[in-house]
């Protein structure tokens, strides 16, 4: 068995770590102000004037879709247009200036709570408000490819990065450590999620033996199957090494749609079932059904519900370290 309380021993442990490499940062950058947007711990007041002034870091030279750009400061006021990124600079002790909202819940993503403030909101990630944006005066725009069509609007309020929406998020949080002069810290989170894998994996190697897990979402009166392909299913079948059903097994398209009569062939042992208010009244209408009555997972209840959005909208390392606790809760 896994024990429950060691990830979450696990996690208090990372963020100490983080902790402290982020005060050894501080302390070796006095009379300097951590920028981007305000730290979720700011620092007191103090009447040296250079205490206002952003933190001179080594140039760094950060790769992204449109190029390349090098930094020479940190940037004191970041602008997000996707909430993962959110996701990531509170993860390193930082706010953003301002953000889009999540469409799949209308606003900022329940799973951060008060730590994202009072920010400005800045429309959606589909439809971001470029007024709201220009009022902010960013120093810094963290864009992706699905803003290619304003990217030139974006250039001229102020420099903007553009990521790879689908992009590795341990790999975005290394670039992200790098923006933020916190290298060490994003290296310790990206360590830590390994270190809890990795114990994870081990607990449930001879327990889930010769048992498949899906991760399945209803949806426009179907059924999505998430496959091998998709985000999300790599933290079940590539990070904690758990058996896929064949039907999910998929090189090229993260997902399929299958009716429900096709879902006993999927015959999946376990089925983490994607569930919010777009599909509540679907979900209910297929429970009902003999056919999902009929299914083994249903009968041995090992069909366990999870947040839509916290589990395939949110990719920054406080979700993705979620949606890991609510595997183990669920398989153990």
């Amino acid at each position: 068995m896994y024990p429950k309380i060691k990830l979450a021993w696990t996690f208090s442990l990372l963020v100490s770590l983080v902790m402290i490499l982020g005060a050894c940062s501080d302390s070796s950058n006095q009379g300097s102000n951590n920028a981007g947007g305000g730290t979720t711990n700011p620092p007191q007041a103090t009447n040296d004037e250079s205490a206002n002034k952003p933190v001179l870091i080594t140039p760094v030279t950060i790769k992204h879709l449109k190029g390349e750009m090098t930094l020479e400061k940190v940037p004191e006021k970041i602008v997000v247009l996707d909430v993962q990124y959110a996701d990531q600079m509170l993860a390193l002790g930082f706010q953003p200036a301002g953000s889009v909202v999540a469409e799949t819940d209308n606003g900022l993503p329940p799973y951060l709570g008060d730590k994202m403030g009072n920010i400005p909101l800045l429309g959606t990630y589909v439809e971001p408000n470029l007024e709201g944006i220009i009022a902010i005066e960013p120093d810094l725009i963290i864009a992706t490819e699905f803003h290619d069509d304003i990217y030139e609007d974006l250039l001229k309020i102020a420099p903007t990065i553009t990521l790879e929406r689908n992009e590795d998020w341990q790999t975005v949080l290394l670039k992200f450590g790098k923006i933020l002069n916190k290298p060490q810290e994003a290296q310790a989170l990206v360590d830590g999620y390994k270190q809890k894998i990795s114990e994870l994996k081990t607990a449930l190697t001879d327990k889930m033996k010769g048992q498949t897990v899906a991760l399945i979402r209803p949806r426009d009166e179907m059924i999505r199957l998430q496959t091998t392909s998709h985000r999300t299913s790599q933290i079940l079948y590539d990070d904690l090494g758990l058996t896929p059903p064949k039907m999910a097994v998929n090189s090229k398209d993260s997902s399929m749609m299958i009716s429900l009569e096709v879902l006993p062939e999927l015959a999946a042992d376990h089925m983490f079932l994607l569930q919010d208010d777009t599909n509540l009244e679907l979900t209910t209408e297929f429970q009902n059904t003999a056919i999902w009555k009929s299914l083994n997972a249903v009968k041995e209840s090992k069909i366990y519900a999870e947040n839509t959005a916290q589990w395939i909208g949110y990719y920054g390392p406080i979700a993705i370290n979620l949606v890991v606790d609510q595997i183990a809760d669920a398989l153990n």
